[in-house]
């Protein structure tokens, strides 16, 4: 029953006390099987749901106490679809009815022979207190339908939003609260059990809050309750319930619940999507497209500007594959000198050339067998080279340096670059057809600045993962700051943003990091941004050498070269910067391409 769930911290510090004094293990499931409390081994089921031939299910449905304490073999155990893993010995299980409805099931079990023995010593005095558990948790929920006036008619609906693993606010037309969650209620901090939340406006709770749609976009909200300030991502959406009046739905999720399952990493450093900081929705669809493209074996493209998280991408969607118990092997192409890259790729045999190895080198390739191999800064990768990988990509076979028998390979490629390879290939310095073989599922990864939204959020994940590292305090960073943070341009992305943070922590003085603590790189440059214009100094034309132009074609030629090298130095030289030059110029995105190349 969703009502159980709303008090389940209360029901669960009730079960751990009655099972410390008992010396038995306690668990309470609602009407819909769901577990909401429990201790020992009960304990690591808690929001798995029991099955409906169990007992749980026979007390639901009859109403009526259930002992299975001589034997544990009877007939209702057997046919039970958790027998063969079910580990209870005993057990003794009571009803929870609020106004004759019932609404979930209180038990005790044995998990050994000691308890066995208690349970079978103390039966009547054992489901006596089983009795008052069960009384007191109908207490409890009476109390709250009365202080809230709760609707068990419409049970299910609050059923729906408690499983739903963020914060959900159902409002009336009237602004008044007619529907919670327990997320919600955990988030606010609200005691439900004895403050009246049903029926109560909104804006009593959250101060100064606005209803208002936000057309399934999350903002970011610092909302006011009480005396403290609760940062969040919310969106709202009007809903219709029962097919009567229209509602709203709040949906949201606090900054640090975000940061903090982007920091839950399993002991192997494994890094999924969860790990990858971003709600807005530009990074939401991209995440969606990576998840699907992870299921396939194609090979995938990741572009985007320098600093977006092409290898934490890259990472995630091996760990999302099939491919996920294999190796991941990353190269940088870029930063290898060409003599060794082959090598480095393919491998060689023992004594191919002066100065090899006696016993030969496994390459990356190979060490990615099985696996996945993520070719970061492909762009640079030389042109004999893209030959040999256009063989591996199309034969699955490699050929060492130094050995006349291919060797056979099993291997997922997944290729980044910040450059546009598509002009690469235009200019011959990147082969087409090679292009194509990379290209079967391309990825953009946004700039940081084409998703604001996740400016900030990603700032207090940096500052607490900075923090945690360097043992300091956590910090946080002024409004003036956020504001500044919000109108500059990044055009380092999330790795410029950790830098200034990261420089930040180390000088600040207080909690609060400000402006004046910012380097003195980043200032220069925002001082600049926010003097950008549109005027004849800010595109050079007194740069101009009018003196050695011969004619007015010549001189408006060097002007639109000037022009067009300002935008893109605005926008950045992606393709998706590229479009938005374009788009500011009101031109084709051909005759952008066509006017760069002519002014090369």
């Amino acid at each position: 029953m969703s009502y159980l769930k709303l008090i389940d911290d209360k029901i669960q510090s009730l079960a751990e006390s009655l099972s410390s004094i008992l010396n038995i293990e306690t668990t309470v499931v609602d009407e819909n099987l769901l577990r909401i409390a429990g201790t020992g081994d009960f304990y690591y089921r808690i929001n798995e749901t029991s099955p409906e031939n169990s007992l749980f299910a026979k007390v639901l449905k009859s109403g009526k106490p259930e002992l299975n304490i001589y034997d544990r073999n009877r007939a209702i155990c057997r046919q039970c679809n958790n027998a063969h893993t079910c580990k209870e010995r005993k057990s003794m299980i009571y009803p929870i009815k609020v106004e004759g409805d019932v609404i979930g099931v209180v038990c005790f079990a044995s998990f050994n022979q000691t308890q066995d023995e208690i349970m079978l010593s103390k039966k009547e005095e054992y489901l006596d207190m089983l009795e008052h558990f069960a009384e007191s948790i109908e207490k409890e929920i009476t109390g709250i339908m009365m202080m809230n006036k709760l609707n068990m008619g419409i049970a299910e609906i609050n059923g729906i939003i408690n499983s739903i693993n963020r914060g959900i606010i159902i409002v009336d037309k009237d602004e008044k609260i007619i529907h919670i969650n327990s997320k919600a209620i955990k988030a606010l901090d609200i005691n439900f059990s004895s403050s009246k939340i049903i029926n109560t406006r909104i804006s009593d709770i959250i101060k100064k809050f606005k209803i208002e749609d936000t057309n399934n976009k999350e903002l970011l909200g610092n909302w006011e309750i009480g005396d403290k300030i609760l940062k969040v991502l919310y969106k709202i959406n009007y809903i219709i319930l029962d097919n009567k009046n229209i509602s709203t739905l709040i949906d949201f999720d606090t900054l640090d619940e975000i940061v903090n399952r982007a920091m839950t990493y399993n002991n192997d450093n494994v890094i999924t999507f969860e790990n990858i900081v971003g709600r807005s929705k530009v990074m939401m669809d991209i995440i969606d497209k990576a998840k699907v493209a992870a299921k396939s074996d194609s090979t995938i493209f990741l572009y985007g500007a320098s600093g977006t998280g092409k290898e934490l991408f890259a990472r995630s969607i091996h760990n999302a594959s099939f491919r996920k118990d294999g190796p991941f092997v990353a190269i940088n192409c870029a930063t290898l000198p060409e003599n060794l890259i082959e090598s480095e790729l393919f491998g060689y045999e023992k004594g191919s050339f002066t100065g090899a190895s006696t016993k030969g080198k496994i390459g990356k390739f190979e060490q990615a067998n099985n696996g996945t191999l993520f070719l970061d800064e492909i762009a640079d990768l030389p042109l004999h080279l893209q030959a040999k990988l256009l063989r591996v990509l199309q034969e699955k076979k490699i050929d060492k340096i130094g050995s006349s028998t291919p060797t056979d390979i099993n291997v997922r490629i997944i290729s980044a670059t910040h450059k546009n390879l598509e002009e690469m290939v235009r200019r011959n310095e990147f082969r087409e057809d090679l292009y194509y073989r990379l290209n079967v599922i391309p990825l953009y990864l946004p700039s940081l600045k084409e998703r604001e939204e996740d400016i900030l959020l990603l700032s207090q994940y940096i500052i607490k993962k900075l923090c945690n590292k360097m043992n300091k305090p956590e910090k946080y960073i002024s409004k003036e700051l956020e504001e500044k943070f919000m109108s500059y341009c990044w055009p380092g992305n999330v790795r410029e943003l950790e830098n200034v943070l990261e420089y930040a922590i180390n000088f600040s003085d207080d909690d609060e990091i400000g402006l004046d603590d910012m380097p003195e790189y980043f200032l220069n440059k925002l001082s600049r941004d926010n003097k950008i214009n549109y005027t004849d100094e800010a595109f050079g034309l007194g740069s101009i050498d009018i003196n050695n132009l011969t004619s007015l074609d010549e001189m408006t030629r060097e002007y639109e070269k000037k022009i067009l090298k300002k935008f893109i130095d605005l926008y950045g030289d992606t393709t998706e910067g590229k479009r938005k030059v374009a788009k500011r110029l009101n031109m084709s995105i051909t005759t952008l391409y066509r006017k760069l190349n002519d002014y090369q």
